[in-house]
């Protein structure tokens, strides 16, 4: 199973180096294409912090399927709470990328996390 996991987290940082790639090129030869200029920051943040919840999330993978929903609900609600607080401070100190950044942290947040689930389906399949 380690090896199993040690893959997936190889694979989700091609991941988010494929991404970021997109990123950069759509900022470069679309630079009137709505991405936040803080779109690194953003991206980096959101691939610590997956990291950070699929590993928790991974110590409750081989307890009782009751135990890893608790806690795959509680750590997806403190991403939600954590990442709406960023999204209003942010909106609420730089109200004219306000929208931009939003769209962008959305963006991002949707395609990492949906990785990140079935990343943790294909290894629960597993044990």
């Amino acid at each position: 199973m380690k090896s199993q996991i040690k893959s997936t987290l190889f694979i989700f940082t091609l991941y988010f180096i494929a991404i970021f790639l997109v990123s950069f090129i759509l900022q470069y030869y679309l630079p009137n294409f709505p991405i936040s200029s803080r779109w690194p920051y953003i991206l980096a943040f959101l691939y610590v912090f997956t990291i950070i919840a699929f590993v928790i999330l991974l110590k409750f993978i081989e307890s009782r399927i009751s135990m890893f929903a608790n806690a795959f609900m509680l750590v997806n609600f403190g991403k939600l709470i954590l990442f709406t607080a960023i999204i209003l401070i942010y909106a609420w100190f730089n109200r004219s990328e306000a929208i931009s950044f939003t769209i962008t942290f959305f963006v991002y947040y949707l395609i990492l996390t949906t990785y990140e689930i079935i990343a943790l389906l294909r290894i629960q399949k597993m044990t």
